[in-house]
């Protein structure tokens, strides 16, 4: 019995420890930190959004501010077909042929008579300008104090012809008047080294309104030409390397640019030409010196 009870009073215990154990609390877990005062966790949160927003925004703007500039359009350099290394009389000729259907409209709209008689005699008129041949062959000229001065050299079989002419852009009106320019052609020992062209800038010009424009325009038509360093001039210039040709752009005027085209192989004949002209003059000049020092 006694066994009997105290078994019993074994199983209270262990019954009444398991029902003290049961019943004791669950431990709660750790609380988080408490949020700033006056702010629950989610507005707590916001300004990590809304700096996202911020900086996406941002980085928006600063794309946008990046974005490239529109291209600059191309315009052709050569529009009336002419080749370097032809002649005078090559140029004059093909210029010829450019001047006769600049003419045809006049005669169409012309009566039979003395008004064709009068276009006939003004038509040779303007074959003969490309024919008039300036020879700098150390006399002086009026081009010597011209704005292309620097483009040509006396003693060094070096020539010249000119005339006025007008170019037409891509989808103008037959009956436009289209951009008049003027023209200049350099030869040396008769042969179309370099080609000088002037014109007046404004909005409607193929080149543009200012000298910016005009270099843009050149170096998105010449695709990917080097920028070189021009040579020395009284006008700001920039050169461009196209391989076979040099192309400079030159600021005349606010309101006109010069675009010089010059093949690079008889460019480089030229100047050598010009380099021995000078050491032959200097050579002159000091045995003159010594004659004069004998005498």
């Amino acid at each position: 019995m006694k066994v009997f009870s105290s078994l019993i009073v074994g199983i209270g215990l262990l019954a009444a420890g398991s029902g003290v154990l049961a019943s004791e609390p669950a431990k709660a877990p750790a609380a988080k930190a408490p949020a700033p005062a006056g702010k629950s966790s989610s507005q707590a949160a916001a300004p990590d959004s809304a700096g996202g927003a911020a900086s996406k925004g941002a980085a928006s703007k600063g794309a946008a501010g990046k974005a490239q500039a529109p291209a600059a359009p191309t315009v052709a350099l050569e529009v009336d077909g002419v080749a370097f290394g032809m002649s005078a009389d090559d140029v004059a000729k093909l210029y010829d042929r450019w001047w006769d259907k600049q003419f045809i409209p006049r005669y169409q709209k012309a009566n039979p008579g003395p008004k064709t008689r009068e276009l006939d005699f003004d038509l040779a008129e303007k074959k003969k300008v490309l024919r008039r041949v300036a020879i700098f062959d150390g006399r002086t000229t009026s081009f010597d104090k011209a704005e292309f001065h620097e483009e040509f050299a006396h003693g060094s079989d070096e020539t010249m012809t000119s005339s006025k002419l007008v170019r037409h852009q891509p989808g103008e009106p037959k009956d436009a008047k289209g951009t008049p320019y003027t023209r200049r052609f350099f030869f040396f020992q008769d042969k179309l080294w370099k080609i000088y062209d002037e014109y007046h800038l404004d909005a409607t010009s193929p080149f543009g309104p200012d000298f910016k424009e005009a270099t843009a325009r050149v170096e998105a038509t010449l695709k990917g030409a080097k920028r070189t360093r021009g040579p020395e001039s009284q006008f700001e210039n920039v050169t461009f390397d196209a391989g076979d040709t040099r192309v400079r752009v030159v600021k005349l005027a606010s309101d006109k640019v010069a675009v010089v085209r010059a093949d690079t192989a008889l460019t480089k004949t030229v100047l050598d030409r010009r380099a021995q002209q000078a050491k032959a003059a200097e050579s002159t000049e000091l045995d003159d010196d010594i004659q004069a020092v004998i005498r």
